[in-house]
């Protein structure tokens, strides 16, 4: 094999996968990215055997082939070599590669493409979902998740599928986030999938620009894809939580605020909570919001601010971190927060987006 790239098609393609190859897998061919020129297309491809990537790199090809090498090592030297020189990659025996740039000469030790592990291609009777839309539901759902590997069905993004509409959803302990979006008809006798949060956070990464991205689903596979790259994920197997249970029927109390005034508040007050609990406490009468924190070790602060319209009275202690994530990932200039009590889920929804919800769950008790 014999190929040509310009620095920069390379390094960014050469990140893109390098996040998918473990690292920390028993088997080194997970380490390596899989180079391979075939039908005068190169791509790039990877995977850890639950989540695999391939993407086109715009190059030259001289003579078309396939090898794969250390993922990590490939991207470091990529990165370092001089601007605005044309990069050679050659074959040599062995599985081995070599990289001219300018002066310089890298030999890097490779394995064979055979002991790559196959990964499957999208399914022509997939369908296509626009890109933001993708992207947007991702966005307001994906924060809400565990970051817990081990806690592998709230480690996910719920894809859950109604006739008039399909919910996606990211759960954890302390909150819940439920993005609605089209129906995803084509899945014929599947109710609803989950997708691993590794996968997710790939699809933010490689389909950041695409307009459509094609969704099919095999066996126990989703693969996302658009004309450039190609990811795929092993579906999670398991029961996703009972997330509709947690969604209250009704509240007692509401409170309509700027987004952008609650949540700088909230984060200026949240310096002085206990950093083991980071409690605060929002108290909300249908005048105004009054957040406030206090450790014993560190001082105590407070700020109130104008509520634009509301009804009811509450206080509720709340972990700092949770909410300012909520407050972050709501895309409208002013927020809705419904309350029924001390001990009950808040309840945080953008004005005028009925298509989106959160849910954080109260402290029993503050901190101090």
């Amino acid at each position: 094999m014999e190929l040509a790239f310009e620095k920069d098609e390379l390094l960014y393609t050469l990140q893109t996968v390098q996040g998918v190859a473990s690292g920390r897998n028993t088997l080194p061919i997970l380490s390596n990215v899989l180079i391979r020129a075939q039908d005068g297309n190169i791509e790039l491809a990877a995977t850890d055997l639950g989540v695999g990537i391939r993407v086109k790199v715009v190059g030259t090809i001289r003579q078309e082939g396939a090898v794969t090498v250390p993922a990590k090592k490939l991207t470091d030297i990529v990165r370092e070599l001089p601007e605005n020189k044309t990069i050679n990659l050659v074959t040599t025996a062995n599985d081995r590669i070599e990289l001219t740039c300018g002066d310089g000469v890298y030999k890097v030790i490779g394995l064979s493409d055979e002991e790559f592990p196959e990964l499957p291609s999208a399914d022509k009777n997939g369908i296509t979902v626009d890109g933001e839309t993708l992207r947007s539901v991702i966005h307001k759902t994906a924060f809400a998740a565990s970051t817990e590997e081990v806690r592998y069905l709230v480690n996910s993004l719920y894809f859950n599928f109604f006739d008039d509409r399909t919910e996606v959803v990211g759960a954890d302990v302390p909150m819940l986030a439920i993005a609605k979006f089209e129906p995803l008809r084509i899945f014929k006798d599947v109710t609803g999938f989950i997708v691993p949060l590794k996968a997710i956070k790939e699809i933010e990464r490689i389909f950041v620009n695409s307009s459509e991205v094609k969704i099919s689903h095999i066996n126990n596979q989703i693969i996302f894809s658009d004309d450039n790259a190609t990811l795929m994920a092993r579906l999670v197997e398991g029961d996703y939580l009972k997330y509709q249970a947690i969604i209250p029927e009704s509240s007692k109390g509401r409170a309509v605020v700027s987004r952008e005034a609650i949540l700088r508040a909230t984060r200026r007050v949240a310096l002085l909570s206990d950093p083991k609990f980071f409690s605060i406490s929002i108290e909300i009468d249908p005048v105004q919001i009054r957040i406030s924190a206090k450790t014993p070790e560190l001082g105590e602060a407070h700020e109130t601010l104008p509520v634009e319209s509301g009804t009811g009275n509450a206080q509720i202690n709340l972990d700092a971190r949770v909410i300012t994530d909520v407050f972050a990932h709501i895309e409208t200039e002013s927020l809705i927060l419904e309350f029924s009590g001390e001990f009950t889920p808040f309840v945080v929804k953008p004005v005028g987006d009925d298509e989106h919800i959160c849910i954080i769950m109260s402290l029993h008790k503050p901190n101090y």
